[in-house]
């Protein structure tokens, strides 16, 4: 060990009398020292290296150096040979150790003697070429293996998978479990993302025709006597299978109760109660049934051919199929025709296409543009908050070229018209642009997935001709291209909450260096500083779940308050529809001697009805959002100066309503309405307006009171879901300083064991912190650059 004799020479100015060899049987003691009481060990290493031929007579006169050499070698008599025994092991064990730091922490110490005057300037500086000597050990730490992600076949499946690469890439490197959990939660979340597709149409309209083409298999039939005459929701499953989800009780009396008024829907119900009899209530309960089923039993519950009037009471089916179409999240809502005489499962099915992230409307190009085709595009692009409408004009091949653009310059113009009957006009150009047209032959499509290309071949069409590539890839790109609202909203969130994970982790580990580089003396006084820090914090978390609870009590006690606003509202909206229809029926009357036209009559309740639950909802919206925006800045106020704690944590009300009540819409289906002020108008409108004015009453209230019962009932479940997460965005900064505190306090307290433990190798730890710091470092460089590069 050339480091000892260099310090012999140096210091002494003789060589050992013995080769200088570091005897490990002292390593565990030394360990022990260093360990537990660092600064001591420290202190002991620079007063015994100071001993010198010089200071040796003054030295042993004194009884701190006696104490280093009993602390650090059992030595009680205090010679030369003890003296340098004790210099060439304790030069031994630093060399063993090769730890720059505690080397760093001895020369400060001799410097320190140095300025008291206790040893010369030339001694430090021997002192210190000797040190500089000692070489750093080198810790061999396993490098952890960094996957890098390569491109899918679209936007969102490569930014998807940049996520899972990146989680795999942490799992090594995340050690916090807390973190470790939020990590794990992440791909799960992922997996379970769903994109709805609403398909629509009037019957006949090739739905599912277009949706066997997509799926690639005949799933769905293809009569004209509707095969799909319910609702059905397509999902994926490894093992193919159906549910069957019946009627419950209160679904079918308003059924019932809606065929008082309408012919079509009496006959339906009459149908349904001669043909199953006493059974009827087995199957339309309480509760309401449903009944799992082989996907090849499905006809004998929805064909109206094959179900023995079973289809007559269900309300929806779910289909779970293996294909390939609905494998990466994407679910379809298939509809019953628009023209459906259960006008209660109109109702049903808006409330599923309002969740849909894509709404195709397809309409027959031999019947294209129907007056209940134009009324759901003009009620889907101005009510229901549909982005965009792609329309499907099906069965091209029965047409010309010519006939095809007149089919789509006739829509256009009938929703200009249908806008301008409705004082609309100003809207055309909003709708127009929201709506994308592509023409397709279904069958033939179908015919070239099933491996009937030359059947199709020989009708002249290849498979771009039938136009359903269009199709999929407008599909591709408005559901997972880069401009997909959905997907890079997924994306981003899912980002941030990793990227939140590393910043944290990295936060940890260089809290954690910093305690590998203090004393033990530093660390508990450091742990005392925490805990009072702790009682302050404690008091203060107790403040706010004071004030949390206070907050919710009182959002509460306001939903009651926005309950009667919305039905204040509702009762307005009765009286509004009323006097337009009074009125008109008056002008009519006494200018025209004759009833105003039912079309007419028809489309003023249903645009006073849909525009007046629109300005409902907005203004419903308006009102939570002020209460809210209130609610959430005395929270905000209430953290006061531990605001910077919370990582610049900010409320934001708008952002909360936009999350909560963006889909807070109520569907409500007006033919009854209709149907009934048609018919008083016919009884009195020519001769007793008073008792039009009773009879409307009647027939209002009846139709508010069912509006007022959905808005409770959809309410009721809003309310739930706002509280919960009001009360949670109230408690997170809390949470934030919590997980912070002890996260801390679990820091400072592994120091301290490690400082106990003889065994544990700081430099180790501290090398292999730095190789998980760098894998962060790069997976959180891979999250920057995909999200520069969108």
């Amino acid at each position: 060990m050339h480091v000892i004799n260099d310090f012999f020479l140096l210091i002494w100015s003789e060589r050992l009398n013995q080769q200088a060899v570091f005897d490990e049987k002292h390593k565990r003691e030394l360990d022990q020292i260093r360990s537990t009481t660092f600064d001591n060990f420290c202190d002991s290493a620079a007063i015994l290296l100071i001993i010198n031929p010089h200071n040796f007579a003054n030295m042993a006169r004194l009884e701190e150096p006696k104490t280093v050499l009993k602390t650090l070698f059992q030595h009680t008599i205090f010679s030369k040979e003890t003296i340098q025994y004790a210099q060439s092991q304790l030069l031994g064990y630093l060399i063993y150790l090769g730890n720059v730091q505690i080397n760093h922490a001895i020369l400060k110490r001799l410097e320190l003697l140095k300025k008291e005057g206790i040893i010369s300037y030339d001694a430090l500086r021997s002192l210190g070429s000797i040190l500089s000597l000692i070489e750093e050990k080198k810790i061999e730490v396993t490098a952890l293996h960094v996957k890098r992600a390569t491109p899918q076949e679209n936007y969102y499946k490569t930014a998807l998978y940049r996520l899972f690469v990146a989680i795999e890439n942490l799992k090594g490197a995340v050690e916090l479990p807390r973190l470790q959990e939020r990590l794990h939660l992440i791909p799960e979340r992922l997996e379970n993302q769903r994109f709805s597709i609403g398909i629509t149409g009037v019957m006949n309209a090739g739905k599912s025709t277009m949706l066997n083409a997509l799926l690639g298999k005949e799933v769905l039939g293809t009569s004209v006597v509707p095969e799909t005459a319910n609702l059905t929701l397509i999902k994926y499953a490894k093992e193919p299978y159906a549910v069957v989800n019946f009627w419950n009780a209160k679904e079918w009396s308003k059924i019932e109760e809606g065929a008082k008024s309408l012919k079509s829907l009496e006959a339906f119900v009459k149908e349904s109660r001669a043909h199953f009899g006493e059974t009827f209530n087995t199957i339309i309960t309480p509760k309401g049934e449903s009944a799992s089923i082989p996907v090849e039993s499905l006809a004998l519950y929805t064909s109206a051919k094959h179900s023995d009037k079973k289809c007559n009471l269900v309300k929806s089916v779910e289909l779970y199929t293996d294909l390939k179409f609905v494998q990466d999240g994407v679910q379809i809502v298939d509809t019953p025709g628009l023209d459906d005489p259960v006008i209660q499962r109109e109702e049903i099915t808006l409330e599923y296409l309002s969740e849909c992230d894509l709404m195709i409307h397809l309409m027959n190009a031999a019947q294209a543009a129907t007056q209940k085709d134009i009324d759901f595009i003009i009620d889907a692009l101005l009510y229901r908050n549909v982005a965009q409408l792609l329309i499907v004009i099906t069965r091209i091949d029965a047409i010309a070229e010519k006939e095809l653009q007149e089919v789509i310059a006739y829509t256009k113009r009938s929703i200009e018209a249908r806008l301008k009957e409705q004082n609309k006009g100003a809207k055309l150009d909003e709708v127009i642009a929201k709506i994308v047209f592509i023409p397709i032959a279904g069958k033939l499509a179908l015919m070239h997935k099933l491996g009937q290309e030359k059947e199709a071949l020989a009708l002249g069409y290849d498979m771009e001709r039938t136009g359903l590539p269009l199709v999929e890839t407008y599909l591709e790109d408005v559901l997972f291209g880069s401009n997909s609202q959905k997907a890079n909203l997924i994306i981003s969130s899912n980002r941030k909450e990793i990227e939140s994970i590393i910043i944290e982790s990295m936060a940890s580990f260089e809290q954690e260096r910093h305690y590998l580089t203090i004393s033990h003396e530093e660390i508990e006084q450091a742990y005392a500083k925490h805990q009072e820090e702790k009682t302050v914090m404690a008091h203060f978390l107790e403040q706010i779940k004071t004030s949390v609870a206070q907050s919710k009590e009182e959002m509460e006690h306001y939903f009651g308050t926005l309950q009667k606003f919305a039905n204040n509202q509702l009762d307005k909206l009765s009286y509004v529809v009323k006097r337009r229809i009074s009125d008109d029926v008056s002008y009519e009357f006494s200018k025209n001697k004759k009833a105003p036209k039912e079309e007419r009559i028809g489309s003023m309740i249903e645009t006073a009805m849909k525009d007046g639950l629109v300005d409902l909802v907005r203004d419903y919206r308006y009102e939570f959002q002020k209460k809210m925006q209130s609610s959430l800045e005395y929270m905000d106020a209430q953290y006061g100066e531990f605001k910077s704690d919370t990582s610049a944590h900010h409320f934001d009300a708008r952002a909360f309503c936009e999350e909560h009540l963006g889909s807070l819409l109520i569907f409500k289906n007006s033919t009854i309405v209709i149907s009934g002020a048609n018919d008083a108008i016919k009884k009195y409108g020519k001769n007793d307006l008073n008792m039009l004015s009773t009879a409307l009453d009647a027939i209002l209230g009846t139709e508010f009171l069912h509006v007022k019962e959905m808005l409770e009932e959809k309410l009721h479940k809003i309310n739930h879901v706002l509280l919960s997460s009001f009360v949670s965005l109230c408690e997170a900064p809390a949470r934030l300083i919590e997980e912070r505190f002890s996260a801390e306090e679990a820091l400072l307290e592994k120091a301290m064991r490690q400082m106990r433990d003889a065994t544990h190798n700081r430099e180790a730890r501290s090398v292999e912190i730095e190789e998980k710091v760098r894998v962060m470092g790069i997976v959180l460089n891979d999250l920057s650059a995909t999200k520069e590069s969108k």
